[in-house]
């Protein structure tokens, strides 16, 4: 059996997987689990993000928001704080049933600049990551690219460093930046939850980002919205 093929986003050749993360046991909503067979380049990029989990915690705890005239890849940071905010759709909301969607699909930003990350989530359903998934896990950005308020978020308010890989709706993941930004379900669709999340990228560039949750359609969870673009995937810009 071949592996799945994707459709062609912008900045993917055809045929490739634009998430190159999917790979391993997948629990859909309705509960139902399937193996799919993982590409050598998914259990590659899998394999260094889960050994960069252990190493990120300790990163970021040295590392934090430098101040205006400090410099990182030749890049100067600013005091500049600007906010962005995405929106998670359900399928009725978008009129899509089953097609979750995030709202606006990316964001610009200057480099160099604190983005303060809000993300509205309206969809209460969850899409349980396995067990071992390192995806319910907050994560900073790489040193190399950028840097963060190191591990942690906000969920309604409330300092988090992890969602319950059980509890978890969708991700919010930069994969350039090995950013992973895990959303809790909502108490309703009327009741939203709420996640902030802080961070500075010191690096000019486009980046793909992803949601890692299966919360698509199919008998693992993995179509549908999850592997389309403008839907559960996207691009953010830092000029």
């Amino acid at each position: 059996m071949e592996p799945e093929r994707y459709e062609a986003t912008e900045g993917q050749p055809a045929g490739e997987d634009p998430a190159g993360w999917r790979t391993g046991r997948v629990t859909n909503r309705s509960g139902g689990a399937r193996w799919r067979r993982p590409l050598a380049r998914r259990a590659a990029v899998l394999g260094a993000g889960v050994a960069l989990a252990v190493s990120l915690a300790a990163c970021s705890s040295s590392t934090g928001a430098a101040g205006s005239g400090s410099t990182r890849n030749g890049l100067e940071t600013s005091s500049v704080v600007v906010h962005r905010t995405l929106v998670i759709q359900t399928g009725k909301m978008d009129g899509r049933p089953g097609w979750p969607r995030y709202v606006p699909d990316g964001f610009t930003a200057p480099a160099g600049a604190t983005v303060v990350l809000t993300i509205v989530n309206h969809d209460d359903g969850t899409a349980p990551l396995p067990p071992a998934s390192p995806w319910g896990q907050v994560w900073g950005a790489d040193a190399t690219f950028g840097e963060t308020t190191g591990g942690t978020e906000l969920v309604d308010g409330q300092p988090v460093h992890a969602v319950p890989n059980d509890e978890v709706s969708h991700t919010f993941t930069i994969p350039g930046l090995l950013v992973n930004v895990p959303v809790p379900a909502a108490s309703s669709s009327a009741h939203p939850v709420t996640v902030t999340f802080t961070f500075r990228v010191t690096k000019k560039g486009t980046f793909h980002w992803l949601c890692t949750a299966p919360c698509g359609s199919g008998a693992t969870g993995m179509g549908g919205a999850m592997n389309t673009n403008a839907w559960m995937e996207g691009y953010v810009t830092f000029t």
